[in-house]
């Protein structure tokens, strides 16, 4: 006997295992390059991205022909060292190396922990440096006819994904099919090629073996499409530091929360309401905005942080240019995981929890503040003049221009030719500002009602929607300074709130708010806000109002009621001005609408002292749910469940089911087919719980040898229903009556057996 071994071609006629064993490890692969392209469409090239992949795949499907696994496995890991060094060439200056390989541990420490890639500052360059090394050894290996080892490479690939929260749930589910069916098509594949080798390609092999394979795969396919909907799989859309930094306030519906709990991101919502809740107290020489954080990545329908943070160990930098010392102290009325601020904060005095510094300059505690705690810091204010800042200049920093004129790649154009032309006029950036500010509060409304839209958000806001919030006008105002290439950034904080003495001033819940900063060389970040104040305070005002006729918990303090503070005039202090008021003929000379903006700088937009709501934000409102699921949801669930029927179908279960329910319910149609559907099941229950009737033996041997009379009766009038063709409605009706005591009878004795062989 010959002992001559067959090497496996890679090159043939594919047949339908074979194939749909390799189309499923490109799903896979499929999943996670979807993944890939999304984050190289918000902060890289996704042109760049996709032809990378496909050279991985040409590069597979070339070295499948003559090059053996363990040299395309070295391969593969050359290739991923290449994107290692890569990316670390890449990354920015600014960016402290411990070390070579610092950058690439540490990132990879903090995806491996649930850190979302998008939060990485190079996510884009770190997505082409990934991509060619799995997808190369992935479909080289199904090539190969390797598929089980092939899924495994890709669907680890995707699960780095699941990890971070950047794969949702349709495309883990995709993945997760892929796997699946690699391993089931792949394994009746190779048998049939096995069996085919054996016999010199004329033999089918094992047939009921491959039968068996090929009818496992679609109940594991059904197992799967319910497990992977049923579980979490997006542990990374939380936080990195883990739980909310809210402390627990505002609740998982607000977006109080949404601005501000989430430590890293913003996802923009839909509809919302106002909370009253009281959140803090301020001592401050001056009111302002209290920021909390900033966020540099748009991704189309929300923000997110990028870089990390460190331990306050001192004195931070104070901003460029000119500004003055401020002293603030917080008493927080609630549990709270945020220290809110005047910009630019620069140095703890006091505080009841340490502090982490994080990236863009807020500060953050290592542990929520609970109610009663406090702290004391002071900040640094820029005081840059109007002209200061139109002088400023163009000159921005590598870093800068680079981190905060980024757009997703598919941005519409449009957005960027609205931009152009409403700023037309404006000669430097300081102007351009001024002028995109003015032109949202003046032609988009304030309402707090608004149905969230699909696509980009700022294109939405400019071309399809009339109204919004905080978020939305935040949101556009970046956007449409970026395409314009202005460094801008989406600020998220608090407002002034209720003023209840000289130097106190009362934050609520409704005062969280999101503005915009926009970087100006030597003098730093400049707040815009372009939200309109007027109807933003009423809202806040008239909720206010109605929290307090209703009696609603923690909405005053001690400090604050229905009667707001009124200011004393001093006739002893001196009277000034601030050195940032616009040029009054501002709107005239810039705006094609005109506009009552509100000014930059130490400036507070839209504050009164006699305001009870402060001027107020977009803070603590109620999420209203949505009544309809999405097309993705309605798409998965019918998914889901046509895989749980096909599941449930391989099983049994839908056949018991079905018979069933036809053994205990006979419908009528006329006497002939009652009477012989009534035998039916006779016949059904004595084959079941006595023996089957033997082929070539009659209905009246089969009843007399069973000996049930009642079965014997149904015989009777079967036959004369049968073969004379006559049968009255009488007669029909009573072999239904009698098919049912059969099959009532039968179910107790079913039962009798049950409980006697469980006793």
């Amino acid at each position: 006997m010959s002992t001559t071994t067959r090497s496996l071609p890679v090159v043939g006629a594919l047949d339908l295992p074979r194939l749909l064993a390799v189309g499923s490890v490109a799903l896979v692969v499929a999943a996670y390059v979807s993944v890939l392209h999304f984050i190289a469409n918000v902060a890289g090239d996704p042109s760049l991205l996709l032809l990378t992949v496909a050279g991985a795949i040409a590069a597979g499907t070339l070295l499948a022909r003559f090059v053996r696994p363990r040299y395309a496995g070295l391969l593969a890991v050359g290739l991923v060292a290449a994107g290692a060094v890569y990316y670390i060439n890449t990354l920015p200056a600014n960016v402290e190396v411990y070390g070579t390989l610092g950058p690439l541990v540490g990132d990879s420490v903090s995806l491996l922990s649930g850190l979302s890639i998008l939060r990485i500052v190079n996510a884009g360059t770190w997505a082409l440096a990934i991509a060619p090394g799995p997808t190369f050894l992935a479909w080289y290996l199904a090539l190969r006819r390797h598929y089980v080892a092939g899924a495994a490479v890709a669907g680890f690939t995707l699960g780095i994904f699941v990890l971070t929260g950047n794969a949702d749930a349709p495309t883990t589910l995709l993945g997760a099919i892929g796997v699946v069916g690699a391993m089931g098509f792949g394994d009746v594949a190779n048998r049939e090629y096995a069996a085919r080798q054996a016999a010199g390609v004329t033999d089918e092999g094992d047939g009921e073996g491959i039968d068996d394979a090929r009818r496992a795969i679609l109940v594991e396919l059904g197992a799967v499409v319910v497990a992977t909907s049923l579980v979490d799989v997006v542990p990374g859309r939380v936080s990195g530091r883990g739980g909310n930094p809210l402390g627990g306030i505002g609740g998982g519906g607000t977006i109080e929360a949404n601005l501000l709990g989430a430590a890293d991101n913003v996802q923009i919502s839909g509809s919302i309401s106002l909370s009253p809740k009281v959140r803090f107290t301020v001592s401050s020489d001056e009111p302002g905005y209290w920021r909390v954080g900033s966020f540099d990545r748009y991704t189309g329908d929300g923000w997110i942080r990028t870089g990390g943070s460190e331990p306050y160990e001192g004195r931070l930098a104070s901003p460029p240019g000119r500004s003055r010392s401020v002293d603030q102290t917080f008493e927080l009325e609630a549990r709270m995981g945020n220290m809110p601020a005047l910009w630019k904060p620069v140095e703890i005095q006091e505080s009841d929890t340490g502090a982490d510094v994080v990236d863009g300059g807020n500060i953050r505690p290592v542990r929520p503040f609970s109610k009663g705690e406090s702290y004391t810091i002071t900040s640094r204010v820029p005081v840059a003049s109007p002209q200061e800042l139109r002088d400023a200049g163009t000159d921005y920093p590598d870093v800068i221009a680079t981190r905060y004129t980024t757009l997703p790649e598919n941005t519409p154009a449009r957005v960027a030719t609205r931009a152009e032309r409403i700023t037309a006029n404006a000669s430097n950036p300081y102007d351009t500002a001024r002028v995109v500010e003015q032109w949202l509060e003046n032609n988009r409304a304030y309402s707090l009602d608004v149905e969230k839209p699909s696509g980009d958000i700022a294109d939405a806001f400019l071309f399809e929607m009339d109204a919004g919030y905080c978020t939305y006008f935040a949101t556009t105002m970046v956007t449409m300074l970026r395409t314009l290439d202005v460094p801008a950034r989406f600020v998220v904080g608090y407002t002034p709130g209720e003023q209840v003495a000289r130097d106190t001033w009362v934050a609520r819940g409704l005062n969280a708010h999101a503005w915009v900063e926009v970087y100006f060389p030597d003098h730093g970040w400049t707040r815009f806000d372009p939200t309109p104040a007027g109807p933003r305070s009423a809202a806040e005002q008239q909720r206010l109002g109605s929290a307090r006729e209703n009696n609603e918990s923690n909405v005053d303090t001690f400090r604050t009621g229905p009667d707001s503070w009124t200011p004393t005039p001093d006739p002893d202090e001196p009277v000034t001005t601030s050195d940032d008021t616009p040029t009054p003929d501002l709107d005239q000379r810039l705006s094609p609408v005109g506009g009552n903006g509100s000014s930059p700088s130490d400036g507070f937009q839209g504050f009164t002292p006699n305001d009870p709501a402060g001027g107020g934000g977009d803070g603590g409102f109620q999420l209203e749910l949505p009544s309809l699921p999405s097309r993705e949801q309605v798409g998965l669930g019918l998914v889901v469940t046509g895989a749980a029927i096909a599941g449930l179908r391989r099983a049994g279960v839908t056949g018991r089911a079905y018979r069933e329910v036809w053994l205990r319910y006979q419908p009528r149609k006329d006497p002939v087919s009652d009477t012989q559907r009534a035998l039916a099941r006779v016949e059904y229950v004595l084959g079941r719980d006595a023996r089957p009737r033997e082929p070539g033996e009659t209905v009246r041997q089969y009843v007399t040898d069973v000996g049930d009379e009642r079965a014997a009766r149904v015989a009777t009038l079967y036959e004369r229903a049968t073969y004379a063709g006559r049968v009255t409605e009488a007669e029909a009706d009573e072999a239904v009556d009698l098919a049912d005591e059969l099959v009532a009878d039968a179910g107790i004795a079913g039962v009798s057996r049950r409980r006697n062989r469980g006793a």
